[in-house]
């Protein structure tokens, strides 16, 4: 089974419409297993996000009968990796748990070819094992490294860079802090270097390689500042030519110019991008977006814009883009979000608050509006916390969305933690009690229509019942 897991205004969803699925040589290879698409939106959808571990969308899952995960695949790639990705998973291979438990295990002997580039190739960043353990997972991925085979270096490289973002990502704060990289992620990042001296094998894992965020390059910072020049040039050769190599979309050209300045501007002494390097950010947006673009390749070259421009600081010229993109979406929801948080950066609570109200009443779907109820309720408590009244109001109008089967799963559920937890904060003196209360009363009728051995009763139950006592 190819079971691809998304939403309709998700714009790497669109992405992968507009470049993978509609790939000749994908189309034809995906004749041989059976496809199924899973909106979150659809009924019972978080549940079976619960049951295969995914959260993010897109997720694309590569199954068998038993439901055994064989592959697990994200966006980003050179697109014709993606045919030869489920030719990986057609013969006779063993599930990717089975690998991971022989790793973990310590069991004797090396992987094979097709382990260590089913390996390579999966979508860690969708699992849940890389939101819990960091540390470990990155070390998982770094003795499956050692473990491959000969011939398979590209393989063996892509397992190390994964293994060092990882790391990376696992000492986020104190590198953030000014601290000194660990031991493990100073040697990941000591065969990091090797790979980038190795153009042949670094541009053929370019996908990989664009993924390391701030913190690997923070870390460098801290490790070796006399070398951060010289890591800067190595780094941005590669992203130069991945983001003009049509192996890759208009909007992962853009994504790999991102990561070339997030890498400038975190390894620059005075955390600045040079005014010429703006300037080309700038030209290169333009120029993507002048060209021949249908509706999904155009929303998520957008998608990419925003996220340079939000690096460089420019909010004028991404809200304007934002306005202009919303006007001829067919969810346009998606991007008042967008500009709610650059209205509130800029202080104006009014039209931040607007435009997320204005999100969450025209948006679609139970799961896309309780995410986007949440998203308004939660800007009241941050920008109009005396309100208490429209906090009230807004608050039962959201956790009605819950009523409903099969609701309180996936993202769902971590969606209604993190409101508790901002509920919770903004009563941290008792002062908001009758609000607290009457919004547990609402919760309260909802769990009733929850079985008491679903794992939804739980989470359900157990929403602001700290709040309850806060402040007494």
């Amino acid at each position: 089974m190819f079971l691809y897991w998304g939403a309709k205004w998700c714009p790497p969803c669109h992405e992968l419409k507009a470049t993978v699925f509609s790939r000749p040589d994908f189309i034809e290879k995906l004749k041989l297993f059976i496809p199924v698409y899973l909106d979150g939106d659809d009924a019972g959808a978080q549940k079976w996000g619960d049951t295969f571990g995914v959260t993010g969308y897109p997720t694309v899952l590569v199954l068998r009968a038993d439901q055994s995960e064989l592959a697990r695949i994200s966006g980003g790639m050179d697109l014709a990796q993606y045919s030869e990705v489920l030719d990986s998973v057609l013969g006779d291979v063993r599930p990717v748990g089975t690998i991971l438990a022989a790793l973990k295990a310590r069991d004797a002997g090396a992987l094979s070819r097709d382990d260590c580039h089913r390996l390579a190739y999966y979508g860690w960043d969708l699992t849940d094992e890389v939101n819990a353990k960091f540390s470990a997972l990155s070390a998982t991925l770094a003795q499956a490294a050692a473990r491959c085979p000969t011939g398979t270096e590209a393989d063996r490289a892509r397992l190390i860079v994964m293994a060092a973002s990882l790391a990376a990502d696992g000492e986020a704060t104190p590198l953030a802090a000014g601290k000194a990289p660990g031991q493990r992620l100073v040697r990941l990042i000591g065969q990091v270097d090797g790979i980038l001296k190795n153009p042949t094998i670094a541009d053929s894992i370019a996908d990989a390689i664009g993924d390391l965020d701030e913190s690997f390059f923070q870390a460098i910072a801290r490790m070796r500042p006399e070398e951060a020049a010289a890591w800067n040039q190595r780094y941005a050769r590669v992203m130069a030519a991945a983001a003009a190599d049509p192996r890759f979309s208009v909007a992962d050209h853009l994504y790999f110019l991102n990561s070339e300045l997030t890498a400038t501007k975190a390894l620059d002494p005075q955390h600045k991008i040079a005014p010429d390097l703006v300037a080309q950010a700038h030209q290169r947006i333009d120029a993507a977006l002048a060209g021949k673009l249908d509706e999904h390749a155009r929303a998520s070259v957008v998608n990419a814009a925003l996220n340079i421009l939000d690096l460089l600081g420019d909010d004028d010229r991404a809200y304007a883009m934002t306005r202009e993109q919303m006007a001829q979406s067919k969810s346009p929801y998606y991007y008042m979000l967008d500009l709610a948080s650059l209205d509130e950066k800029h202080g104006h609570p009014d039209s931040a608050v607007n435009w997320l109200a204005q999100a969450y009443t025209q948006s679609q779907g139970a799961a896309t509006r309780f995410q986007w109820g949440t998203d308004y309720l939660m800007g009241l408590i941050r920008m109009k916390p005396a309100d208490d009244a429209r906090i009230r109001t807004a608050g039962l109008q959201v956790l009605a969305e819950l009523a409903g089967p099969d609701r309180i799963y996936r993202r769902t559920r971590e969606r209604l933690q993190r409101l508790g937890h901002a509920l919770e904060k903004w009563n941290a003196a008792g002062d908001h009690a009758a609000t607290i209360a009457a919004l547990r009363q609402r919760m309260d009728g909802i769990c009733r229509q929850i079985p008491k051995g679903d794992p939804a009763n739980a989470a359900c139950r157990g929403f602001l019942v700290r709040g309850e006592t806060t402040g007494a």
